[in-house]
């Protein structure tokens, strides 16, 4: 093309000449295309710039879980996003390994039996070197697990790689019951040992049907009922019944067999347990559980345990010597008869959560625990969620318990002279850390006084304090600040305080 002086049209508003437009259009390609790489080469150099290529693997490893949903299993479409964020840099890849719960625990339903297999031995002696365990949840939550010899599960539980943990979620027990029959008639017979064989913990979790499984011709070939005598020796079970409106038996719930062995429970160190039936289920197992250190028991139903057979167990009767945790869920009855059965000297941490109707006697029979258990001054954790009115002798039940160093309320109705009244009386002098979580919004300011004023009749002692609000959430900053501040003094008595939303608090 032949050069045309472009001088007049770009120092004048005169409209260009024919030559002149010709010459003008082809001088913004050629411009555009000069910035275009000017503009790549500029983000080039801010991304080099860039603040995360200075992470730790540490930390971009918890960003690649947060972004995967870890902990949660890895089902196939996140194995494939993992793999692809390891395929940035090598950087990337190094965080990716770093953090195991991203390749540790993964969905088996999620690929064919080759695929979970290769996934499983590209990380199994990589576990096995950082003492990380390796998950594996078969999660077939609105139909059967496909329990048959040849089905990927059972090819991956009889003759897969040997794993640790085994979760199984099932909408009917039916195909649950083939497998673990298939795997039990197998047991023993390997060398070396079947991945079922050698499992630590194990979790099923029927939700809606305990239907038996039938074969071609219509015939129960394995009966439910009988699924649980057939589970190995592991040191975790966790045992997910639905409701007794769907129990496999014509009798009354409180008569059907779980069928847990004996020999099964004195093993395990945790046991969670989750059902809604009548009768002594749970006492008629935890009498077995002498090894026990956490426990956690979902209740679902207000008369788990009835009076009427109150003389198969007398109160104190079932001794957990070795018990640590005990986490009470939805005891929907306000009694809290599982208290009044056991008893356990060396517990620390005590949790009741979504208890809405706690009385007076639910306070009683906390206390009557911990006094038959002589843990008054070892019990060091209390948690309690959803209380929608403070029982008269609340305050009391803090005489119990004069060596918490951990106190978490949430959602927790108190009454206005609830913190000061504490103080007054001198009660659990010793925390170190305090959370009060989803407290109201207009009330924030006063329980945060409250609470100061509280912490500070101790004098100076260190005290992590969070206090959270439900959504919506006291959010801009400087309310959270002028909060914090209106509290008074808390450098001079040691006091950590945060004000945080409700989901932050419940990741803490």
């Amino acid at each position: 093309m032949i050069p045309v002086d472009l001088t007049r049209v770009l120092s004048t508003n005169d409209a260009p000449s024919f030559d002149e437009e010709s010459a003008l259009k082809h001088a913004v390609v050629e411009l555009e295309a000069q910035l275009e790489s000017i503009q790549h080469k500029l983000r080039q150099h801010q991304g080099a710039l860039s603040a995360i290529r200075r992470l730790p693997c540490e930390v971009l490893g918890r960003i690649f879980c947060h972004a995967l949903s870890a902990p949660a299993s890895l089902t196939a479409l996140g194995r494939e996003r993992l793999r692809r964020l390891g395929q940035v840099c090598r950087g990337w890849h190094e965080a990716s390994l770093f953090e195991h719960q991203l390749w540790s625990s993964l969905a088996g339903d999620g690929g064919t039996y080759e695929e979970v297999t290769t996934w499983l031995k590209r990380h199994q002696e990589k576990a096995r070197r950082v003492g990380a365990s390796l998950f594996l949840t078969i999660d077939k939550e609105y139909c059967d697990i496909d329990g048959t010899a040849n089905s990927p599960a059972a090819k991956l539980l009889s003759d897969g790689l040997a794993l640790d943990h085994l979760y199984l979620t099932c909408k009917r027990v039916g195909g649950v019951a083939q497998l673990i029959k298939h795997l039990s008639e197998i047991s023993g017979t390997r060398t070396p040992p079947s991945p079922w064989d050698t499992l630590r913990s194990l979790g099923i979790d029927v939700l809606v049907e305990c239907d038996g499984f039938e074969d071609a011709w219509g015939r129960i070939t394995t009966p439910p009922s009988d699924i649980f005598s057939l589970i190995p020796p592991v040191k975790s079970l966790t045992v997910c019944l639905p409701s007794e409106d769907y129990i496999w038996d014509s009798s009354p719930a409180r008569d059907v067999v779980i069928g847990i062995p004996a020999a099964v429970l004195p093993g395990l160190t945790t046991f969670i347990f989750s059902c809604d039936w009548d009768g002594f289920h749970i006492l008629d197992m935890l009498q077995h559980c002498a090894n026990l250190e956490d426990l956690i028991v979902e209740y679902n139903s207000p008369t788990v345990i009835e009076d009427e057979e109150g003389q198969r167990f007398s109160p104190g009767s079932i001794n957990l010597p070795n018990l640590r945790s005990l986490e009470l869920r939805y005891p929907l009855s306000p009694q809290l008869e599982l208290l009044a059965y056991i008893v356990s000297p060396s517990l620390v941490t005590l949790v009741i959560e979504y208890i809405p109707n706690l009385l007076d006697e639910s306070i009683s029979t906390i206390k009557t625990f911990i006094e038959r258990s002589e843990i008054k001054r070892t019990l060091s954790s209390f948690r309690l969620h959803k209380v929608s009115e403070q029982p008269s002798n609340f305050i009391s039940l803090f005489n119990s318990m004069p060596a918490l160093t951990h106190l978490t309320l949430q959602s927790v109705t108190l009454q206005e002279d609830f913190w000061h009244t504490l103080g007054k009386r001198q009660r659990i002098r010793q925390l170190e850390r305090l959370e009060v979580l989803e407290v109201p919004v207009a009330q924030g300011q006063r329980i945060i006084k409250d609470i100061v004023e509280f912490l500070q009749t101790r004098g100076r002692k260190k005290c992590d304090v969070i206090v959270s609000f439900p959504d919506p959430p006291i959010s801009p900053y400087e309310e959270r600040e002028s909060l914090i501040a209106g509290a008074g003094n808390l450098e001079e008595f040691d006091i950590d305080l945060r004000v945080v939303r409700a989901p932050e608090a419940r990741n803490r």
